[in-house]
C-alpha cells in the first residue's frame, strides 16, 4: 500500500521560491517518504570477504589449485541471503592495505622437524611473506592452543619458536593434543593479541585425526567436533590453511593413527566453513614441505579481499553466493558471512 501523508496546515504559494521555513518542512516530508518506501535503503554494513578463484570443469582433487591473482573485473554478481550486493572495494590479500596475522600451530604428538630442511622450509616460508603479514607460533595441546611467539614481522624470532618435540614427549600422554579441531575452537576464542584491524588466518601442521570422540568418521556429515570448530572460526574471521603431517616413525605405537584420506575429509569440511584450503598430497605425508608451502604462497597470492555493502545488521550470519564474469573460473570462499566485520 503506498503511505499517504497529509498536511495539517495549508502552504499558500507567493511565489515560486519557498521560504526556509517551508523548505525544511517539505525536506522533513521527503526525507519520511524516502523511509516509507525504503526502509532497508540505508541499512547497509561494509563487511569484508576472502575470496579465490577455482577452474569450472576442474575435479574435486584440483579444485583447490592456486589459479592466478583475481581481479576486480573477475567479479560479478554477488547475493547475501539471496539479495544482490555491490561490492564497493577490491584488494589483494597478500601485499594490500590490511593487516594479517598468520598462527602457524604444530602438532604436540608429531615430532615435525626433526627431519632435515623441514624447519628450513617452513622459515623460507616466513621470510616469503610480505611486510603486512605477521607471524605467530603455537602448538596443539589437550584441547587448547599454546602461543609461543606473538604475532612478530622478525621472520627470524618467529623461526627460533620451531622447535621439534623428542620422539619421548611426543609419545607422552601430556602432550595429547586433544583434538585438533577442539584446539581450533579455542583459538577461535582466544586468539591472542588480538587487533580488530587485521584479518585472522591459521596454518596448522597435524595428521587432522579426531581420536576422542568414538564417532565413525562419515563423509555424509559434519562432524560435531568440526562444525563447533568452523562455526567459531568463522564468527571470528580466521581462515583455515590445514597441512597433513604425520610421522612416518610413530613415536607411540599404541596410538591410533589417522590416514589422508580421513585428514582430507576432515580438511575439507574446514575448507567450506572457513574458506581455507587443504594442504595434502597422495596418501602420505611430504617427503618436502616444500611444494605445498609454495602452492599456499600461491593461494594466499591468488585471493582478494572483498568489501561488500551488506543488507544485514552486525554480527548477523548469512549464506553467501557468488558468481564470476568469466565462464572458465568459479569463485570461492566461506558459505557464510558475518555482516559488519570490516576492520576499524
Amino acid at each position: 500500500m503506498t503511505p499517504q501523508f497529509t498536511n495539517p496546515l495549508p502552504i499558500h504559494f507567493k511565489s515560486s521560491s519557498l521560504g526556509p521555513a517551508r523548505m525544511l518542512a517539505a525536506a522533513t516530508g521527503a526525507l519520511l517518504l524516502f523511509f516509507a518506501l525504503a526502509p532497508h535503503a540505508t541499512a547497509q554494513t561494509p563487511t569484508l570477504y576472502v575470496v579465490r578463484g577455482m577452474p569450472v570443469h576442474a575435479k574435486i582433487s584440483e579444485n583447490f589449485l592456486p589459479q592466478p591473482p583475481l581481479t576486480k573485473a573477475d567479479i560479478g554478481q554477488i547475493k547475501i541471503g539471496g539479495k544482490v550486493v555491490p561490492v564497493t572495494d577490491f584488494q589483494p590479500l597478500l601485499n594490500g592495505p590490511h593487516g594479517l596475522q598468520l598462527m602457524v600451530l604444530l602438532d604436540s604428538w608429531q615430532m615435525l622437524g626433526a627431519g632435515p630442511g623441514q624447519f628450513d622450509a617452513i622459515k623460507q616460508f616466513f621470510h616469503d611473506m610480505p611486510p603486512n603479514v605477521e607471524i605467530g607460533v603455537g602448538w596443539l595441546l589437550q584441547g587448547k592452543v599454546v602461543v609461543t611467539q606473538t604475532f612478530t614481522t622478525d621472520r627470524d624470532l618467529a623461526g627460533k619458536a620451531l622447535v621439534a618435540k623428542t620422539r619421548q614427549e611426543a609419545a607422552n600422554p601430556k602432550n595429547d593434543n586433544g583434538n585438533p579441531y577442539s584446539c581450533l575452537g579455542y583459538l577461535a576464542v582466544h586468539w591472542p593479541t588480538p587487533d580488530p584491524g587485521k584479518l585472522r588466518a591459521v596454518l596448522m601442521f597435524t595428521d587432522g585425526a579426531i581420536r576422542n570422540n568414538a564417532l565413525s568418521n562419515s563423509g555424509d556429515q559434519v562432524d560435531p567436533n568440526i562444525l563447533s570448530a568452523g562455526t567459531k572460526m568463522e564468527i571470528a574471521g580466521i581462515i583455515l590453511y590445514p597441512f597433513f603431517w604425520q610421522d612416518p616413525i610413530v613415536a607411540d605405537p599404541n596410538r591410533s593413527g589417522g590416514s589422508a584420506v580421513e585428514a582430507a575429509d576432515n580438511f575439507t569440511q574446514m575448507d567450506a566453513l572457513t574458506g581455507g584450503t587443504a594442504l595434502v598430497e597422495g596418501m602420505f605425508a611430504p617427503g618436502s614441505l616444500e611444494p605445498l608451502l609454495n602452492r599456499l604462497y600461491s593461494t594466499l597470492k591468488s585471493e582478494a579481499i572483498l568489501t561488500v555493502s551488506d543488507p544485514d545488521k552486525p554480527g548477523n550470519r548469512s549464506r553467501i553466493d557468488l558468481k564470476s564474469t568469466r565462464d572458465d573460473i568459479k569463485l570461492f570462499g566461506a558459505d557464510q558471512i558475518v555482516s559488519g566485520n570490516v576492520l576499524k
